[in-house]
């Protein structure tokens, strides 16, 4: 089976969780996932963080995906799969059998995330999301 793509935002909130359950089932891929902030106005704090990119598909049928389609400039959800937390807890499990995380954590993350096949700068855009533009700070 073919990788398949996601762009997946998670409120800042959720982003511990999000990255520990991805490290969890995927302890190499997963490493690195949602460390790119955004925010309204490309300023900290961050309110949501992202990871776009190829998922393995057994992934694919536990995660949420919504669909969205932009007609005259104002978009419109037309579908969406609400995922299926309860199989994503037992992958978590098996991987790691004394996870404190629970199912209501799973469905309650995946009721504040927005997962779509959109690339990344078309989700900003519907979202009024933009990078934080966090500034380098060079050695004196």
């Amino acid at each position: 089976m073919t990788d398949v793509f996601r762009t997946m935002i998670v409120p800042a909130a959720e982003v511990a969780l999000a990255q520990q359950i991805a490290t969890t089932v995927a302890p190499v891929a997963g490493v690195g996932m949602w460390t790119t902030p955004l925010s309204a106005d490309g300023q900290e704090p961050a309110t949501s963080y992202v990871s776009t990119g190829f998922i393995a598909p057994e992934w694919e049928v536990l995660m949420p995906l919504q669909t969205w389609e932009e007609v005259d400039g104002v978009w419109t959800q037309t579908d969406a799969y609400p995922g299926d937390a309860v199989q994503l807890l037992a992958a978590i499990q098996a991987a790691d059998p004394d996870t404190t995380i629970t199912l209501p954590q799973l469905v309650g993350l995946f009721a504040t995330c927005d997962v779509t096949t959109q690339d990344p700068w078309v989700a900003f855009q519907r979202l009024g999301l933009q990078i934080v533009q966090v500034e380098e700070v060079l050695p004196a």
